[in-house]
């Protein structure tokens, strides 16, 4: 199977899981698709790098993190299979990218150009919906962990991520889901001890990516 076809069959698949059926009216956003490559600890983007494309991710595991001004590392999001993410913001506004995308896993991704996907859209109710729901979530997302660290003490913010992203527990080392949570390395592991401690589940930490 060619590249076209195996990014077309992963595609119905992944259109079919939201209730979309026909991809003729997504052909000129599929001719610009191709696969990216990426080993554990390869860049797919970095900040202040141009950025106009979207990503659905096949397998795998990144990390979309911002970098301060003194080199400290905060990660923003982490996104698995069967997700979509890309610097949004950026694709949307013609701006640089904000934030780097690190993949944490061998990871495979469906590339394609946001513009083409935009310009479509007016033309096809179908493309339209899948815009907006791309969209949709991540605004729902972004929300969420925004209130999240706004609003949760560090405990609560670690029993957020059991209940919201447990996956997240069992996959990264502790120093990323630290700096997920905003705490920092010794307030991590003195929630995790003191929730063993009353006799509730913790997941072992995960070894390093």
């Amino acid at each position: 199977m060619n590249e076209r076809s195996a990014i077309h069959a992963y595609l119905q698949t992944w259109l079919a899981e939201r209730g979309v059926s026909d991809l003729a009216p997504l052909e000129p956003w599929l001719s610009d698709m191709h696969y990216v490559h990426l080993d554990s600890g390869d860049f797919l983007l970095r900040a202040g790098d141009p950025a106009r494309r979207l990503y659905l991710i096949e397998s795998g595991l990144l990390r979309l993190f911002y970098t301060t001004s003194d080199g400290k590392e905060r990660n923003k999001a982490f996104y698995g299979s069967g997700q979509a993410m890309g610097a949004v913001s950026a694709a949307i506004s013609g701006s640089t990218a904000p934030f780097s995308i690190q993949a944490l896993q061998p990871s495979v991704l469906v590339s394609t150009d946001h513009t083409q996907l935009h310009e479509v859209a007016p033309l096809y109710p179908t493309t339209s919906r899948l815009l907006i729901d791309l969209l949709g979530q991540a605004f729902i997302r972004n929300e969420r962990r925004e209130a999240m660290l706004l609003t949760l003490s560090a405990e609560q913010r670690y029993r957020w991520l059991q209940d919201n992203e447990p996956e997240l527990l069992a996959q990264l080392p502790q120093f990323h889901i630290a700096s997920y949570l905003g705490v920092d390395a010794v307030s991590l592991s003195r929630i995790r001890r003191k929730l063993r401690d009353e006799g509730q589940s913790v997941p072992p930490a995960a070894g390093s990516h």
